[in-house]
């Protein structure tokens, strides 16, 4: 295998045999005479990808993600796990199951956080009992999402007519 790593142009074949989709499109439209070695290869490659290592999911960006409508909640769980695997430095157990469960409506929220589920995988154990729960009408299922209620504001009526100015 040692080998390989030296050999120029066989990196190059198994490099283009590694890419689909955007990526192959990309790979096919370069130019040719631009791209001599595999140093040159790879300077492309990066100049054109190396944004997705800048915008790579953080922890503010998790708490940010919400269960969509029509999404089970193990769906749910695997796109946010598949963001979370990406945060750098990665996340502590305790972390993960704090920053999902911020995420969630707020019948989910006090089940799995009343809880004692401290790794990622029991507390989508108990989200998918509290999925069952609502789903069977043994727990009323809110919709809103845990955090700061909007409060009505009292107007005042169009038969205000506030201080007159006396000039």
């Amino acid at each position: 295998m040692a080998e390989v790593v030296h050999d120029e142009n066989l990196l190059m074949h198994f490099f283009q045999d590694s890419l689909s989709g955007a990526t192959l499109n990309w790979y096919m439209r370069l130019d040719n005479t631009k791209i001599r070695r595999w140093k040159d290869l790879v300077d492309a490659f990066m100049k054109q990808y190396k944004y997705n290592m800048d915008i790579t999911p953080n922890r503010t960006s998790l708490s940010n993600l919400e269960k969509k409508d029509k999404e089970s909640i193990r769906e749910y769980a695997q796109r946010w796990r598949e963001s979370a695997a990406q945060v750098h430095p990665p996340l502590l157990d305790k972390e993960m199951v704090t920053l999902f469960a911020n995420t969630l409506k707020v019948s989910y929220y006090e089940h799995l956080m009343g809880g004692s589920a401290q790794q990622f995988t029991d507390a989508m154990v108990v989200c998918e009992r509290i999925e069952q729960g609502v789903k069977s009408g043994r727990i009323s299922a809110l919709t809103k999402k845990r955090g700061f209620e909007k409060k009505e504001v009292n107007h005042v009526g169009d038969d205000y007519k506030g201080r007159k100015n006396s000039s």
